[in-house]
């Protein structure tokens, strides 16, 4: 600080140190979808017909795919959402779940369920979580499982959060 007036009209002026420019962390992000109505079945994956939005390259999908792979060791947030509705000619109640699945093994923690119990009925069910993923590739999907059904509006999420903590 530095007095650049007189000892009776004093003009203080300050200066305040700059520290280091941070590092922005890497933004790896990738968002897919369908909105057209598809069929599913138990077993079925839900398919992503485009990629809306992908940054960096530790999260891909090719269009068309029911596979988004992730290429980085690391913590990732995970969120889905659709809408199902029962098929024609089903048996009622229908139970239709849906499960995030890691290299084919099922996450419990990121799954979602309606019973159907008429033709008119239609549900909007979602999932998130945070997953680590240790070895890469690493592969996710959604598997569907309880009968035959729609879906339709579908979107998967997927962010990378930072490194597994030590």
């Amino acid at each position: 600080m530095t007095n650049s007036g007189t000892d009776q009209d004093a003009i203080f002026d300050f200066v305040i140190p700059r520290g280091d420019t941070g590092s922005a962390q890497p933004l790896d992000v990738l968002s897919a979808y369908s909105t057209p109505a598809k069929p599913g079945t138990t077993g079925t994956q839900l398919i992503f017909d485009q990629t809306a939005t992908s940054y960096g390259s530790a999260i891909s999908h090719a269009n068309g795919s029911a596979q988004i792979t992730i290429n980085e060791p690391g913590v990732y947030a995970v969120a889905f959402h659709t809408v199902l509705a029962p098929m024609a000619g089903v048996t009622f109640p229908l139970p239709i779940s849906l499960v995030l699945e890691q290299n084919g093994a099922a996450l419990p923690e990121a799954a979602s369920q309606h019973t159907f119990h008429t033709s008119a009925d239609s549900a909007n069910v979602a999932f998130s979580t945070p997953i680590t993923v240790s070895s890469v590739p690493t592969v996710l999907t959604v598997r569907a499982s309880g009968g035959e059904f729609l879906y339709s509006d579908s979107a998967m999420s997927v962010y990378r959060l930072g490194d597994v903590p030590a």
